[in-house]
């Protein structure tokens, strides 16, 4: 399935960007700021040109994410028992041809290089150098998925320390993998990203969450169907989930081993109850949609569609268990290799999974929103550079207009003077909400005070202690954490205070985008007024006259560039739902925990209850300490407190906004000042050269007209029915 829609918007965008970008770099009838479009355009082509659907595959430990990526692929191009608890990351897409890229963290030894290539002739396949030794690209002599296999194995399975331990050092500079698979069964659009298996919070699944997952698409996120009610990584989906509204996909694997009457997509009993009954007791939204999957029946069905592996092997195999009216069938069947890989194939479920994976890349997720800012982006550029040209085109065809502009430049300068103030009286008000202050009689506390009224000792008692209290007390986890040293404890108390945060947060994140949408808003129809004054700069009287801009219009200003970005997504981008570093914070204190009630472990004979008494002041303790006032993280460094990275975090965040929308004033005032003067400046050049003015300019309107009439229809058709509201 080829995304041919968006696919045809997107070439259509790089290619306008690329036309805009010429303009301003080399066309000598550019006069605006070069670097500044510049960088403006270049960061559009940046997010526009590798606009390939990302699918992430999250999972724990053994969850069988490595087959089901395999059955995803059509082979088994990665190693099936992957290292747990890394931090590397695998970028996985169709290409030309296959081959694997290694991104390492320092420049590879010789010593390294020649072990590697030593284990690689056996496979076989070579390595070639390159950005100062830090990437490794491997090529094949053959294109069968074991050769990718065999070469993965030495840098990322669990058992290469013991059976390749002279690259060990090579292991531990590997950052990062990227795969290109000749697979047929992989769309172009498509890239998977596969993520180290994930269980308790930590850098590396902030990492994941920052990093990744805010530039995906989807996130499949993949549960053991034997274990559906029982995992612990349902807080960190909660968070995903409200990462910017990412969406996710459910997949109970392994459900191969389940009996038929526990496959119920309804999620009326079975697994799927189980871990419907996990998302309500986590607050996680009850429409999340949920799948049934067999990796390793799809991956058979497939090596054995494409002949890797024979008819043979699979009735061989004891977790292919055939029912014996199918074995029966087979035995009388023309095609027992076509009707078997069918069979398998049908039991995966996997081609509904894909099937509705590719609907909702094709018509639910926001990827059509990043084509349609570059598309506003295009539209409104375009007819920034369009009224630069008319404006000098007007003079040449009437230099009588020239005495008009002079005497208008002081009431163009007045004008713009007070869109200025205007737009520092909204920056005030913006400026009285995140940090404190009075607009239009109303007191706001500011988003520091905001998030602090959380974190009153009644509410942190409620939402955090005593839920790990109750946790204590049902199912065993006190016999558990006693067992272990309290170190699940450790984790339950970092799972509450996640969750507990996370909904401060993102109650919090509401009136912040609120404040940030009220103010880009305001100051979109600022910016409107310095564009309309510009291309009202060479008609009679126009600086005296009122200019009305028209609410839908003036959204079309917001794509602007700023510093290099777009103030759409660069203020997306600040903040998602989570706070960076906050990772730290949470955990600071546990080990003050631990040695606290390493004192009762010799007196086993208390009863649950006395158990629970005894620990409750510690644990409270812990949880305020972690909260308000900081403690020391899990190598003994001193970790700030929460709340004080929160606050940190949110002012951070109002200052750059607040930056990124000042500046962007600035620049777009000082565009038309500069235009202005420079077209008086050329004023005996313009004269003089009337005619070939005129027949140079006139392609170029042609040229900037069809842009952004162009621009105007991809955003009809990105965001329908209302082109620029």
């Amino acid at each position: 399935m080829k995304f041919r829609g968006q696919e045809e918007h997107r070439n259509w965008v790089l290619d306008a960007l690329a036309q805009l970008g010429h303009f301003i770099e080399s066309d000598p009838d550019f006069h605006g700021d070069r670097a500044h479009q510049k960088r403006s355009i270049g960061y559009q082509h940046r997010i526009i040109e590798d606009a390939k659907y990302r699918v992430v595959f999250l999972g724990a430990f053994n969850v069988g994410k490595s087959t089901a990526i395999n059955a995803f692929l059509g082979g088994a191009y990665l190693p099936m028992d992957v290292e747990e608890c890394t931090s590397r990351l695998t970028f996985i897409q169709r290409g030309a041809e296959m081959s694997l890229r290694v991104q390492l963290s320092e420049p590879v030894q010789d010593e390294e290089l020649d072990a590697l290539s030593r284990v690689y002739r056996e496979i076989p396949a070579s390595i070639e150098v390159a950005d100062s030794g830090k990437r490794l690209t491997v090529r094949y002599e053959s294109d069968r998925p074991e050769g990718m296999q065999r070469s993965l194995e030495p840098l990322i399975t669990v058992l290469a320390d013991e059976r390749f331990p002279y690259l060990a050092t090579l292991r531990g500079k590997v950052d990062e993998l990227n795969l290109q698979v000749l697979s047929s069964v992989l769309e172009d659009d498509i890239v998977i990203v596969d993520t180290p298996g994930v269980h308790s919070i930590s850098e590396t699944r902030q990492e994941i969450t920052y990093g990744v997952i805010e530039h995906s698409h989807l996130v499949l996120d993949f549960v053991d169907s034997g274990f559906a009610g029982n995992i612990h990584d349902l807080n960190f989906i909660k968070r995903i989930i409200s990462c910017r509204g990412r969406h996710v996909f459910f997949v109970l694997n392994k459900a191969d081993r389940l009996e038929t009457d526990e496959i119920d997509p309804r999620l009326s009993r079975g697994p799927a109850w189980s871990l419907l009954q996990a998302f309500r007791r986590h607050g996680i939204p009850e429409d999340s949609e949920v799948f049934f999957f067999s990796g390793y029946r799809a991956l058979k069905a497939q090596q054995l569609a494409l002949g890797h592996i024979s008819l043979e092997d699979v009735l061989a195999d004891n977790r292919i268990s055939l029912p014996s009216g199918i074995a029966e069938r087979l035995k009388d069947s023309e095609d027992p290799v076509r009707d078997l890989s069918g069979y398998l194939m049908g039991q995966s479920r996997l081609p509904y999974l894909r099937e509705r994976l590719f609907d909702y890349l094709l018509n639910e997720n926001k990827a059509g929103a990043v084509l349609e800012t570059a598309a506003r982006f295009i539209w409104e550029h375009s007819g920034i550079f369009l009224a630069a040209l008319e404006n000098e085109i007007n003079l040449a065809k009437d230099p009588a207009r020239f005495d008009e502009l002079r005497a208008n430049r002081e009431a163009l300068n007045k004008r713009l003077d007070g869109i200025h103030r205007d737009a520092e009286g909204v920056l005030a008000r913006y400026d009285a909400r995140t940090h404190g202050g009075i607009v239009e009689g109303k007191t706001h506390p500011g988003y520091g005070e905001e998030f602090k009224a959380f974190l009153e000792e009644d509410n942190i008692q409620k939402s955090v202690v005593a839920p790990v209290l109750q946790w204590l007390r049902v199912d065993g986890h006190l016999k558990e954490a006693r067992g272990n040293k309290f170190k699940t404890l450790s984790i339950q108390i970092e799972h509450e205070v996640d969750t507990f945060v996370s909904a401060a947060t993102a109650a919090l994140n509401s009136t912040i985008e609120a404040n940030e949408k009220e103010t880009g808003d305001a100051i979109a129809m600022q910016l409107g007024q310095v564009q309309a004054l510009r291309r009202q700069m060479t008609e009679m009287g126009a600086f005296d006259a009122v200019i009305l801009i028209d609410a839908s219009t003036a959204r079309g200003y917001m794509a602007f560039g700023v510093g290099g970005g777009t103030f759409g997504l660069v203020a997306g981008a600040i903040v998602g739902s989570v706070v960076p570093g906050i990772g730290t914070g949470i955990g600071a204190g546990l080990g003050g925990l631990l040695g606290a009630i390493g004192g009762f472990l010799a007196r086993l004979a208390w009863s649950d209850e006395k158990w629970i008494r005894r620990l409750e002041p510690s644990i409270r303790e812990n949880i305020m300490n972690m909260l308000l006032k900081g403690g020391k993280d899990r190598d003994g460094k001193p970790a700030a407190p929460i709340v004080e990275i929160v606050e940190t975090h949110l002012l951070q965040r109002a200052a750059t906004y607040r930056t990124m929308v000042q500046d962007e004033v600035k620049q777009a005032i000082s565009a038309v000042q500069h235009e202005c003067d420079n077209l008086l400046s050329r004023e005996a050049q313009i004269r003089r050269e009337r005619d070939t003015i005129l027949a140079r300019l006139q392609p170029k309107l042609e040229l900037l007209r069809t842009l952004r009439e162009k621009a105007e229809q991809v955003i009809v058709a990105l965001a329908p029915p209302n082109p620029l509201a």
